[in-house]
């Protein structure tokens, strides 16, 4: 499809990426000058897809995008038509998603971990404040700017906690990064994305996943039935207390884990006052903390209830 000249009041200057359903463009606003980022799909498209139908969930987004003002999360300005297309005005974002820069770098030093683990959380307590769940945070889902400054974005899986828009039967998110009781298709609340912060913190500090699969039934095994080795077994550098903090992060049942994000974000700042052990910079040979894997970790998908 040829890229549209005008989304509405907003002159397209180029396409800044493709989705399966979509395509996101960088545009400016003529009134104003303002440069934005607009997502848009077809709506028919939207019409067609399963019963948590699409175009629900895109129009949930917007919505739910806009009551949200945080410095750390993606802001959303409005959404609406332009004949066949459904939109949204985001935040234009100039920085790299987090999983590109953890392909290219493999784990981040503890400093930078601790301090995009920060931004993180602090976004997650604002959303769950509001009653917000997102429900697929993943480094795809993080933008990362050149001053290590976040954005959460994409919540177009989000809920607003007790709503039903999402299909009975039907689970919607990433399996590396859903939380066991998300996975059997329970009710979740925000400690599901707590459990997902978890795994986005483990992946900070070892580069790897913790809940490794060469597909997602695997993945989702390993989700449900095995531990992750500690952290302090597969990387040097990180504060002793780090490992209590991810395996309450990662606790299979959600009554142990973290209550809320602002009590998970306390216990981090906790743990980087303990010793670091051993110290930066010693050569050990290390455990490795799970195998390579051909999944995409980054997918997010719909799994059906025959798999869980």
């Amino acid at each position: 499809m040829n890229a549209p000249q005008r989304i509405g009041e907003y002159d397209v200057v180029r396409e800044l990426g493709e989705g399966a359903m979509g395509v996101v463009y960088e545009c400016h606003q003529r009134r104003s000058g303002a440069r934005v980022a607009i997502k848009t799909v077809q709506a028919e498209a939207l019409a067609d897809r399963d019963g948590d139908s699409a175009m629900a969930r895109f129009q949930r987004e917007a919505e739910l995008g806009e009551r949200l003002h945080h410095p750390n999360i993606v802001t959303v300005y409005e959404h609406g038509h332009d004949g066949v297309l459904a939109y949204i005005v985001m935040e234009l974002v100039q920085g790299q998603q987090l999983n590109r820069m953890l392909r290219q770098r493999g784990r981040f030093p503890w400093p930078e971990a601790q301090f995009i683990m920060q931004q993180l959380l602090d976004a997650l307590d604002h959303s769950h404040r509001r009653g917000v769940v997102h429900r697929d945070i993943k480094p795809a889902n993080i933008m990362v700017m050149n001053d290590l400054m976040i954005k959460v974005m994409d919540f177009g899986i989000a809920r607003v906690q007790s709503s039903s828009l999402t299909q009975v039967g039907t689970l919607l998110g990433t399996p590396t990064h859903m939380a066991p009781e998300q996975l059997a298709g329970d009710v979740v609340d925000a400690r599901a994305d707590l459990w997902s912060a978890g795994v986005l913190f483990y992946e900070l500090l070892t580069g790897k996943n913790p809940f490794a699969g060469k597909t997602s039934a695997a993945v989702m095994h390993a989700v449900i039935q095995t531990e992750p080795a500690p952290v302090s077994t597969v990387v040097t550098g990180v504060p002793s207390g780090v490992d209590a903090v991810v395996k309450k992060a990662l606790a299979k049942r959600r009554a142990l884990r973290f209550q809320s994000a602002d009590e998970f974000l306390r216990a981090l700042d906790a743990a980087a006052l303990t010793p670091v052990s051993p110290p930066e910079g010693l050569d050990l040979e290390l455990a490795p903390a799970v195998r390579e894997v051909d999944l995409d970790l980054d997918a997010t998908v719909v799994v059906p209830p025959t798999l869980r």
